[in-house]
């Protein structure tokens, strides 16, 4: 059993708040977490709404449902009930204590339509993503961000982190972006059982989870949009150019997109913005919230396929984009994600903003450093100035190096945490 990094964020949420809700994809590992946590002294009773009696009881009757039941509970799947949160709200207002509620659902409960009662003020929300590459090569949680944000210099960053990587971490890399963070298929060892997986999950999730949040009308059409947004990560946001390429409505493609992210399907990276700076770009980032499905969707059996359609830079950079993701999600400092791109085409693959510093990131896919790769890197510093601590060129090369007072290159296992 790999143990998650949320495991011990989670049992401190429920040591402070009454009702704690675990959000994330379907089969992303919510359920297993939830009994893990059973087992380290938080004791409580599972009730789960993919049982149809169970589910039927929450649909008919949510306050006679929860009298029934004893805290502290464990609900999963409740977006299927979501009157069950307007239910769970007066129980928690009746006799408030610590622990109350663990509740777990596959979709955004917090923006659903159906949703009227948030537990403002009870709840603590924390969103488990697939596996990061360190959680799933089961190292301590890094500290390279942390790092980048408090070293004095590229050389000092350089000194606390390791000194190397190696060619074949990054071909575990590599293996580990074809396969993605699902739990399931990250362990299979068969390429063509993972296949089977990814399909499945596919027709399960158009089949039957979209049916609990929404009114899909024209099913082959969603799914013909997952397959054109996954061949699209990494790329700006276009919805005249998709409803064009899906033959979607624009205001349906509009709703469409919506419930992909509020199933954790798909996310958006925002640009930078500045008053002082005019010229950027106001287009936000799409990508696939896993690389796994991402190749899946494209048909991309290994990342030697993914190399030769040349398809590999944007899915590498969605891999990054979704390694920040989860290292923020587990950060105790607040930390923004965004890039930075000019109306003429300058760009910086990644910003992470922390109070009035700036880190940036650029992935490059190749091991050797040219200077026309730092281009985007130097022309953000100058335009940020004083907020500006470290520029960090991601490569495939396998040493760290300080390449001038402000920028450095580090590997991606040294970045990831090996």
């Amino acid at each position: 059993m790999i143990k998650r990094y949320l495991q011990d964020i989670l049992l401190d949420s429920l040591r402070c708040f009454p009702v704690v809700l675990l959000t994330g994809a379907r089969q992303v590992g919510k359920s297993t977490l939830a009994s893990m946590i059973t087992r380290k002294g938080w004791k409580a009773a599972y009730l789960t709404l993919d049982d149809r009696a169970v589910l039927d009881a929450a649909l008919l009757d949510p306050d006679g449902f929860l009298s029934q039941a004893k805290t502290p509970l464990i609900i999963d799947e409740v977006q299927r009930a979501p009157d069950l949160l307007r239910a769970v709200k007066l129980v928690v207002d009746e006799n408030r204590e610590p622990g109350m509620f663990l509740l777990t659902g596959s979709a955004d409960l917090l923006t659903l339509a159906r949703v009227s009662e948030t537990l403002a003020g009870r709840v603590a929300v924390h969103e488990l993503h697939p596996f990061s590459w360190a959680e799933f090569k089961r190292r301590p949680l890094p500290s390279v961000l942390d790092t980048l944000f408090t070293a004095s210099a590229p050389s000092d960053a350089i000194e606390r982190l390791p000194a190397s990587s190696s060619r074949g971490l990054l071909e575990e890399m590599r293996d580990f972006m074809t396969s993605g963070g699902f739990p399931v298929p990250a362990l299979m060892g068969s390429p063509a059982s993972r296949a089977v997986w990814f399909n499945s999950y596919r027709a399960t999730y158009v089949e039957r989870d979209l049916r609990d949040i929404a009114d899909i009308a024209r099913v082959p059409e969603f799914g013909r949009l997952m397959v054109i947004l996954a061949a699209r990560t990494a790329r700006l946001l276009n919805y005249s150019d998709l409803s064009r390429d899906t033959g979607i409505p624009y205001a349906t493609l509009r709703r469409y997109f919506g419930i992909l992210e509020q199933t954790y399907q798909v996310f958006l990276v925002h640009p930078y913005h500045s008053s002082r700076a005019k010229r950027l770009v106001k287009t936000p980032k799409v990508f696939m919230a896993d690389t796994g499905m991402a190749m899946h969707l494209s048909g991309l059996s290994d990342w030697g396929a993914a190399e030769r359609q040349g398809r590999a830079g944007d899915l590498l950079e969605t891999f990054i984009a979704g390694e920040l993701r989860k290292a923020l999600s587990l950060s105790p400092v607040l930390t923004s994600l965004s890039f930075y791109r000019t109306s003429d085409g300058i760009e910086v693959d990644f910003l992470l903003e922390r109070g009035e510093d700036v880190v940036g990131i650029e992935v490059k896919i190749g091991s050797r450093i040219e200077r026309r790769d730092l281009a985007g890197l130097f022309h953000c510093r100058e335009a940020l100035g004083k907020r500006w601590r470290l520029g960090v060129l991601l490569y495939s090369g396998t040493r760290p190096l300080a390449l001038d007072e402000k920028n450095l290159a580090l590997p991606f296992p040294v970045f990831l945490g090996r």
